[in-house]
């Protein structure tokens, strides 16, 4: 096997993952799992040499890094990879399958991120996904927020096992992303 096909295998399989996960209801999981997809898939599409990138199999495989790429809410790379497909000549069926896309990438862009705030305990933290995780007070929900790398080492050491505001922004995904962590007044 080549390593075109390696990496694309491996892409589907993290792929099938992230659809599970998806259907189980871990959101962030899938995300996690779909941006590993996407990154192998898009090594794969860039592998192919450039006098074989007006063959079918490079076009199936940017439009595949297209999919991943919306799925993991990665909507730039998404619609570069949407214009670079429908540029050349693809085949029929891909350029059909990139406009449907493309019309997916529009209603994705239009939802709006929203903003929320939590107020709980910071009882998780995962320096290798830069992850934490926080239990609201009220609600006890278990809310798992994605952070700046360079910050979870100093995020850990001030606010650990402390009552915590976040204030954070919910993507069309569903991931949430910390805009700003302080002590609970």
């Amino acid at each position: 096997m080549n390593m075109v096909t390696v990496l694309h295998n491996k892409a589907m399989e993290f792929a099938d993952e992230a659809l599970l996960a998806r259907m189980e209801g871990n959101n962030e999981a899938s995300v996690s799992l779909f941006e590993k997809a996407f990154s192998l898939e898009q090594e794969a599409a860039a592998s192919i040499k450039a006098e074989d990138q007006s063959s079918d199999s490079w076009y199936i495989l940017i439009r595949s890094a297209a999919s991943l790429a919306l799925n993991c809410g990665k909507l730039q790379e998404a619609g570069a990879l949407i214009e670079k497909g429908l540029s050349g000549k693809p085949p029929a069926f891909i350029v059909e399958e990139l406009k449907e896309l493309k019309e997916n990438l529009s209603e994705a862009t239009e939802k709006k991120v929203s903003q929320i705030e939590i107020i709980g305990m910071l009882t998780y933290a995962n320096a290798e996904e830069s992850q934490i995780r926080l239990q609201d007070l009220k609600s006890k929900e278990i809310y798992n927020i994605t952070v700046p790398s360079h910050l979870i080492n100093e995020i850990v050491k001030s606010y650990w096992a402390d009552i915590v505001q976040v204030k954070a922004q919910r993507a069309p995904t569903g991931s949430i992303i910390l805009d700003k962590i302080t002590k609970a007044a």
